[in-house]
């Protein structure tokens, strides 16, 4: 079979001639590029990736393309002042990617050469600022009629997928300074998933979006929290959030207790917390926060959580799991500091509390320590307001939806809402992040948890 394969695609490039396409840049510029046979061609998803990259906050530096086909990418970016390196396994591409970028007169800020992610002893260069890749995500099911060069570079890695391989290699490479910049296919069976980034410690930003054909392609940018920025472990303290207010102003900042002894929670309750609960804060300025509304910015805080940890959001600030209370967060804002604290409580064990039971991520995450927790709810926060990447900031309507997606969840499981005493139907979640609900009267939106009671 394999050795069919080869005579194909042999007899294919052998007869095909070299295709022009014209790639569109900025300011109409067009780059004109030979793309010989078995080389991917610029196409709609190439597009979308370049729009993405042009959203970046910065104009230059080291960008490394993986699989960089016929060369629209390197060589657009180049031409944007990046000095890149473009690596592609098909030799055929390597050549197109030299050829085209001679033509375009970048070639002195291209090096191009064969290899790629799985491929023995090929190297990811450690000095990358941007790492970009358009991942092959079609799945491996054309035996007959593409050739190995050809699925190679069009077909998803078999087993767990393209995108976990390349996390596998930057976890093992400690890669914690680089931004990677992944088009993705995210449709719901995908093996690529930006969810198995985020449970490694990543943050994630969607940065462009696009439907083509049965396909939901999007562009993800993924990058360790404040770029690797460690955060402040404590042995003990009686309150994190109290903590929070020596950290320094600027840069992603974060305190981790091991122990806290008088957390506190909404409208001045005590937060229990046991020796190795999740008890950490952060401190974020407020030019980070200036587009979010307070009550906006709780509950869609709530809803990455919730989604990265696979467990529900009970509007506005408890996280919840099988309709059980397993932990909360609270936002207070020093006003003298120009700064908003964040503090995240999670309880690991299941327990009791003033008669209600309470569960932890022991159901949910079984044998994972507070650190391991903390990396996830750190990834989930950056990847809201972490301004440290070269990436735009998060659009607060984007997780308008992706909030009101989340207590869904919880609401879905077919509670009892009321309101003032009053059964209500929860029908929307507005900017402020206030509830929306539909009375036996009227359209009233919750504005305070007090009035709020949600039963299972």
């Amino acid at each position: 079979m394999e050795r069919r394969k080869i005579e194909r695609e042999i007899e294919y490039s052998s007869k095909s001639p070299s295709q022009k396409h014209e790639f569109s840049i900025e300011d109409e510029e067009i780059i004109l590029l030979t793309v010989p046979p078995t080389v991917y061609p610029p196409r709609e998803d190439t597009e979308l990736l370049y729009q993405a990259l042009q959203k970046l906050r910065i104009s230059g530096g080291h960008l490394v393309e993986i699989g960089c086909g016929s060369g629209a990418i390197s060589i657009a970016m180049a031409i944007a002042g990046w000095r890149v390196s473009a690596f592609d396994i098909n030799p055929l591409a390597v050549a197109a990617t030299r050829g085209n970028a001679n033509l375009a007169g970048v070639d002195d800020k291209i090096t191009v050469e064969e290899g790629g992610v799985g491929e023995e002893n090929w190297i990811l260069p450690y000095d990358a600022d941007v790492i970009v890749w358009n991942l092959p995500y079609l799945e491996s099911n054309y035996p007959d009629t593409l050739g190995p060069i050809e699925e190679a570079s069009l077909s998803d890695e078999p087993e767990i997928g393209w995108s976990k391989l390349l996390l596998e290699y930057a976890e093992q490479h400690n890669l914690n300074h680089q931004v990677f910049i992944l088009l993705l296919n995210t449709d719901i069976n995908s093996k690529n998933s930006p969810l198995i980034w985020t449970r490694k410690g990543w943050s994630t930003r969607v940065l462009s979006t696009q439907i083509i054909g049965s396909d939901t392609l999007e562009v993800v940018a993924f990058w360790k929290p404040g770029l690797g920025v460690e955060p402040t472990y404590i042995d003990s303290t009686e309150s994190t959030m109290e903590e929070a207010r020596e950290l320094p102003s600027e840069g992603w900042q974060r305190v981790l207790a091991r122990i806290q002894l008088q957390g506190r929670g909404r409208r001045g309750s005590i937060w229990h917390s046991m020796e190795g609960d999740l008890t950490a804060s952060w401190t974020i300025k407020d030019e980070v926060i200036n587009r979010w509304t307070p009550g906006l910015l709780q509950v869609s805080l709530g809803a990455a959580i919730s989604e990265a940890l696979g467990i529900e959001l009970k509007w506005p600030n408890d996280l919840m799991y099988q309709g059980r209370k397993c932990g909360g967060i609270l936002l207070e804002s020093d006003t003298n500091s120009n700064t908003i604290r964040i503090g995240i409580g999670l309880n690991k064990s299941k327990r009791e509390i003033d008669g209600v039971l309470h569960l932890g991520w022991d159901q949910f995450y079984p044998g994972k320590n507070s650190q391991e927790i903390f990396q996830i709810v750190d990834a989930s926060i950056s990847s809201l307001l972490d301004a440290a990447a070269p990436i735009p900031a998060s659009e607060p309507t984007i997780w308008k939806e992706k909030s009101w997606i989340s207590l869904g969840k919880s609401l879905s499981r077919g509670g009892l809402v009321q309101f003032n005493q009053e059964n209500v139907r929860i029908c929307g979640l507005d900017k402020k992040g206030e509830l929306r609900s539909l009375s036996t009267e009227e359209l009233v939106k919750i504005r305070d948890q007090g009035s709020f009671f949600i039963s299972f």
